[in-house]
């Protein structure tokens, strides 16, 4: 057990042992002491008392007790005077007690010092075991306080990593970006070596395409030949994850089988260990986030699943990015096809006002021949009368401006192209339209009356996109009233600056009205109440308008018709 004489293993002896180590060291001191006695004199008997403390504290009390009583013994016969006998005399009795008493004293003495040692002794292995096994308990609680807090830090890493990772996807506007942001931030928030993006191609190889990367060893993804096929080159973590939809953990990458074709890039770079997580989007995985530590066995359970949720929130971000642009695409594709319905709209309601547009146009054009064929004439007199000839003339330009304003007319109304934003006069377009229906109203045997407000504040927008819904709500209203013969027919355009910051405009006929149905689905597309009519119009005028800021409403009125009205915002208000 140790390198000393224990009295645990002198006890354990027995006291046959003791009563020896009594009667030697007895015989022993006896020898002494007589050849001390023969070569010098004076030499007293307390060798003996040697051999009593030696008996005491190897054998104990009894064993002190027998090593008295042999001394007693050995003294009285070889040493005393006379000597070779047992006769005793006053003296030797009082010198005997007296030594029976102190030898009695020591070897109680040194059983005492001996249980007392023992005791000790005891104490102090019992004490060293307990140590031993505290010891243990605590290299046991220190090893789990060092896992403890190795897994607390794995979990603080991915927690930062997650938290960036949302921030990327709040703040990114495209995706390239939220992937170059996600892998930064997984290598500066997480402080793993390289993390890199690639994504699944769906060509004959299943090859994936990094992305994005970020972090040291960025060379480790330079021509990197991974699949997510079967191949050795799809058997690894990308692959794997990306085939199984799985957070695929590799914590010792120098010795996993399935990391051979990339082992020597790895070790390269001082890649130990990594994490493959996938994107998966709409029930489809499109990727994988792979992350990578210069430190084996570095990513447990709880750091896994945090990184998972982190990548959970990147394939979110893809998904709401692709959905944006997907959005955008279509908005623009929607924005054409209004685009192009407003222009058919217009195109048909210009094919209603065939007849006054010709009206309109030939009027203008019989002047100007009749007035070249009077120049002419006026030319050939004899001699010729130059002022009617010039007269004539400048009513020839004056009837060819007339027709080219009516096709300007036309053109504006019909001009394909974007939207275009300037600085209108309401009034003034409401002027050009009115200058444009005229003659059907005429033809229909409708008046139109405007009541235009003076100081009418100026607003923004398209011009053509204005004229196309003033144009569908007059011919609205000249159609309301097709059916009228017991009372005048009368279109109303009126405009005010009645709400702040905006101005108001409505078109009011005296027609037939709005029935419950209509009211409720006035606006919507391809509800017409017209035999031939495409049911755009009135849809393609209210968002017009709401494009525009403002909002498209019908009333019927308290007598006969219907009044539509509209809110723009003006410049101030825009």
């Amino acid at each position: 057990m140790r390198g000393r004489f224990s009295p645990v293993c002198r006890h354990r002896s027995g006291p046959v042992a003791g009563y020896a180590v009594a009667i030697l060291s007895v015989a022993a001191m006896l020898v002494v002491t007589v050849w001390l006695k023969e070569s010098f004199a004076g030499i007293s008997n307390a060798l003996f008392f040697c051999s009593i403390i030696l008996s005491a504290w190897f054998g104990g009390l009894r064993s002190g007790m027998a090593a008295t009583g042999m001394s007693i013994v050995s003294i009285k016969y070889y040493l005393s005077t006379p000597t070779h006998t047992f006769a005793l005399n006053y003296e030797d009795v009082a010198h005997f007690v007296v030594f029976l008493i102190a030898g009695t004293f020591i070897s109680w003495l040194g059983e005492r010092q001996r249980r007392d040692e023992e005791l000790l002794l005891r104490a102090h292995d019992e004490l060293e075991e307990k140590v031993l096994a505290r010891t243990a308990e605590l290299t046991v609680e220190v090893a789990e306080r060092t896992r403890a807090e190795a897994g607390l830090q794995g979990m603080n890493r991915a927690w930062r990593v997650r938290n960036a990772c949302n921030q990327a996807v709040n703040r990114c506007a495209d995706e390239e970006m939220l992937l170059q942001e996600v892998c930064r931030a997984v290598v500066a928030e997480g402080g793993y070596r390289l993390a890199w993006v690639g994504y699944a191609e769906q060509d004959a190889e299943k090859s994936i395409r990094p992305m994005a990367c970020a972090g040291e060893g960025q060379g480790y993804v330079e021509n990197l030949v991974a699949t997510w096929g079967t191949s050795p080159h799809g058997l690894g973590p990308a692959g794997t994850a990306i085939r199984s939809a799985r957070p695929v953990v590799v914590n010792r990458m120098m010795s996993e089988p399935s990391f051979a074709p990339w082992r020597e890039r790895a070790e390269k770079f001082g890649l130990k260990s990594s994490v493959a997580l996938p994107l998966t989007t709409d029930g489809s995985t499109i990727g994988a986030l792979m992350v990578y530590s210069p430190e084996a066995d570095i990513f447990d359970e709880k750091e896994t699943e945090l990184l998972k949720q982190a990548a959970v929130d990147l394939a979110h971000g893809i998904a709401l990015l692709r959905t944006r642009v997907e959005r955008g695409v279509a908005e623009e594709a929607l924005k054409k096809t209004e685009a192009e319905l407003g222009r058919v709209a217009r195109v048909t309601t210009m094919g209603e006002l065939t007849a006054s547009i010709a009206h309109e146009v030939n009027q203008p054009l019989a002047a100007v021949v009749t007035n070249g064929n009077a120049c002419l004439r006026w030319l050939s007199a004899d001699p010729p009368n130059f002022d009617e000839a010039r007269e004539a003339l400048r009513r020839i330009v004056r009837d060819g401006n007339r027709a080219s304003e009516v096709i300007a007319r036309i053109r504006s109304v019909l001009k394909k192209g974007e939207p275009e934003a300037q600085r209108l006069d309401f009034n003034e377009l409401i002027g050009e339209i009115v200058a444009l229906t005229q003659g059907e109203a005429t033809r229909r045997g409708v008046t139109i009356q405007k009541e235009l407000a003076g100081n009418l504040p100026m607003v923004t927008g398209d011009r053509v996109q204005y004229q196309q819904v003033m144009l569908n709500l007059v011919m609205n209203a000249l159609d309301a009233t097709n059916t009228v013969t017991d009372r005048e027919c009368v279109v109303r355009i009126r405009t005010a600056s009645t709400e702040p910051k905006s101005i108001l405009v409505a078109v009011e006929d005296s027609g037939i009205g709005l029935g419950l149905e209509q009211q409720a689905r006035l606006f919507d597309a391809f509800y017409t109440t017209k035999p031939d009519g495409l049911g755009m119009g009135l849809s393609i005028s209210r968002s017009i308008v709401e494009a525009h800021g403002g909002k498209l409403w019908a009333t019927p009125n308290d007598g006969h018709g219907a009044t539509f009205q509209f809110t723009i915002p003006t410049e101030e208000g825009a």
